[in-house]
Order: C-alpha cells, then sequence, then structure tokens
C-alpha cells in the first residue's frame, strides 16, 4: 500500500468514528488490536453480532473468521439463520466455520436448563475452532444490556461476587496445553446499549434475522429483558443502569484480588487436607472448595454442592464422612483427606461437551 491510500484509508476510518458513536466506541474497545490482527467472530445472524461484524468490516478489520454453531432447538428457524450466515459470509467473502450441537441431550445429561447447556456447547465449539484455525482471538456481541441482564440472572439465582460482576471485557479460555493455548474473548461493545446497537443498524440497514425467542417471556433472561428493566426505568430513571455497571465492575476487580488469593491454594490434586482448610475465614474455604470441586470435573458446581462438601470439614469425627454430589458423585473424608468418588454411571454422564458437536457438521466454507 503505497504512502497515499495509507493516507487516505485511515482518514476514512478517522471520518467514520468521529462521526459515528456505535464505531466510536467499537474502536476505543478494540484500541490494542492493528486492522491486520486475525479475529475468530461469533455469529448468530441476529442484530448484535451482525452489527459487529459490519462494524469490523467499516473499521477496516479484514481477517476474520466467522463462527456459527447451530443449538438445533428451534428446528426450521434455526436453519434459516444457518443459512442466512452462510449467504451473508459468501456475500462478504469471508471464512466461516459452522457446526451444530445436540443441546438438548446434553442438558439431560448434565442436569443444565437449556441456555446454560447451549452456553456451554458454544464455548466448546468456539474452542474448537480456534485450535483449527490458528487462531487465538474470539470476538462476541455483547452489550450493556446483555451485562445488565446477566447480573439480574445471577443475583436472583444467589450468586456470589463473580455472578454479580457479570462479564468481562476481556476474559480466557484454555483450548489445548501450553503457555498458546489460551484463547482470548473480547467483547468490544460491552459498553454500547442496545439502543446504540439498534441505532446503528437502522442507519447502516444492516441485515439480520429475528429470534422469535426473544419474546419468550417463559425465559428468566426474557422477562427480566421485557419486565423487570422497562418497569425500573419508569420507577428510577435510566441512570441507574449505568449505576449497576459500575457495580458490576467494582466486583469485577474485587473479584480478580479474590481469585489471586485462592490460587495460592493447590486445587489440582485429587485429595485435599481438609485441616488447613479449617481455620480458613468462610469465605476462602467455599472458593477453595469450589476450585478444587472444578478441577476434578466437578461439573456445575454450585452453592448447595460446596456447603455439603464444607460440612464434612466440621462435622465430629464420629459423624458420617460421605456426601452426595449431583451425578453420582461422593465426597468423602478418611486420614485428614476430602476426596471424590465417581461412579461409572457418573463418569458416562459428565462427557465432555465436544463430543456433543456432531464432527461431521463442522464446516468450512471458504471465503
Amino acid at each position: 500500500m503505497d504512502l497515499y491510500c495509507f493516507r487516505n484509508r485511515y482518514v476514512d476510518i478517522f471520518e467514520q468514528t468521529a462521526l459515528n458513536p456505535f464505531l466510536k466506541k467499537l474502536s476505543e474497545g478494540l484500541a490494542q488490536f492493528p486492522p491486520e490482527t486475525k479475529f475468530l467472530v461469533g455469529i448468530s445472524g441476529g442484530r448484535d453480532s451482525m452489527c459487529l461484524l459490519y462494524g469490523l468490516l467499516a473499521l477496516e478489520y479484514r481477517q476474520l473468521t466467522l463462527c456459527h454453531l447451530n443449538h438445533q432447538l428451534r428446528g426450521v428457524a434455526a436453519r434459516m439463520d444457518e443459512c442466512f450466515v452462510i449467504y451473508q459470509a459468501q456475500k462478504l467473502g469471508l471464512s466461516l466455520k459452522l457446526a451444530r450441537a445436540q443441546t438438548e441431550q446434553f442438558a439431560s445429561d448434565h442436569g443444565l436448563c437449556t441456555e446454560m447447556a447451549a452456553r456451554e456447547l458454544r464455548y466448546t465449539f468456539f474452542a474448537e475452532v480456534a485450535k483449527e484455525a490458528h487462531c487465538s482471538t474470539l470476538l462476541l456481541a455483547h452489550h450493556a444490556d446483555d451485562q445488565l441482564e446477566t447480573c439480574w440472572i445471577n443475583l436472583l439465582r444467589g450468586t456470589g461476587t463473580a455472578g454479580l460482576a457479570g462479564m468481562r471485557m476481556e476474559s480466557a479460555r484454555r483450548v489445548k496445553k501450553g503457555r498458546e493455548g489460551i484463547l482470548r474473548i473480547i467483547r468490544p461493545l460491552l459498553r454500547l446499549f442496545r439502543s446504540e446497537v439498534v441505532q446503528f443498524s437502522c442507519e447502516r440497514k444492516i441485515p439480520f434475522r429475528e429470534d422469535a425467542t426473544n419474546q419468550d417471556t417463559n425465559l428468566m433472561r426474557n422477562r427480566i429483558r421485557h419486565e423487570l428493566l422497562p418497569f425500573l426505568d419508569r420507577r428510577f430513571g435510566i441512570n441507574y443502569r449505568r449505576a449497576m455497571l459500575r457495580c458490576a465492575e467494582i466486583l469485577a476487580d474485587e473479584e480478580d484480588w479474590m481469585r489471586e488469593i485462592t490460587e495460592r491454594f493447590s486445587c489440582k490434586t485429587p485429595r485435599l487436607a481438609y485441616n488447613e482448610l479449617y481455620p480458613l475465614p468462610r469465605a476462602l474455604q467455599r472458593r477453595i472448595l469450589r476450585r478444587w470441586l472444578l478441577k476434578q470435573g466437578v461439573p456445575e458446581v454450585g452453592f448447595a454442592a460446596v456447603e455439603r462438601v464444607r460440612s464434612l470439614t466440621i462435622l465430629p469425627i464420629s459423624q458420617p464422612a460421605k456426601v452426595n454430589l449431583p451425578f453420582r458423585i461422593h465426597a468423602r473424608r478418611r486420614s485428614g483427606m476430602l476426596f471424590l468418588e465417581k461412579s461409572p454411571r457418573s463418569r458416562q454422564v459428565c462427557r465432555k461437551a465436544v463430543r456433543y458437536l456432531l464432527v461431521n457438521q463442522l464446516q468450512h466454507v471458504p471465503a
């Protein structure tokens, strides 16, 4: 690229971001990444992800691999979403990775709600694509209203500070062993509200698919979106949303601090010395036990499971030294140590999520 073209390209980008608040905030969210950065982009076909995609293209990000997972939950509508994403990728000349997932089977086998099962399968799919595409950065289209909904969902489920902190602008997920096996997850729209995304989509006439289930108030997220948040807007004004987001940021920083403290205790070994736990503050006991259970492969470690295991550290020696956990997993206390026993059935049920991705459906659609 000669100097004249280089200058014109960046003058054009500057003018776009100066005039458009969506592009300005998106550009700020991606400030650390030059335009030649290689990204994976999660694409559902909905408004948010399509606005992210078209915003990236407007900012001259071209090294994009789109990732679309069909959860097979909405029949023909899901297939139409898939076809729409294929058409958009071909129209824009972008590479696309596709897969289908056995979401209902995964949810049933692991005792998860459908939303949690879909989320786990989605991130597993992204990890598989990252390994295959040799790409270490994933962009997702979560915005500030998604963050509020997530915080409310977690609060109503009785979460701790980790849940109230919500999503991070940047997080990470291990996809393989080694220092280079980390997938960075970036949410560049997290400081944009839904209204700003809608405005951008209308101004640019961005095509997208409408998910009819977004109106179903039987789902907790939709009840929060369509009933709780509008009620709070009417009673307390729109500024309360910014206050809640600030609260989430404060809790995220405090959660990071607590995680650093927890990581000083080794949780990788199959046996945990409970006499070392007993003198510690209750909050730290819970964090250590939760981390240990997750490291041992116990799925969906909730408060009740942690408390059952913690009871083994405070009950007299004469009391029973065994508690039951989900999926026929048992926690035991013996000779000053905590350890787990898994039945053959529990090993079968707690299969890795990747086995619920239909491998023969993992497709590459060339640009």
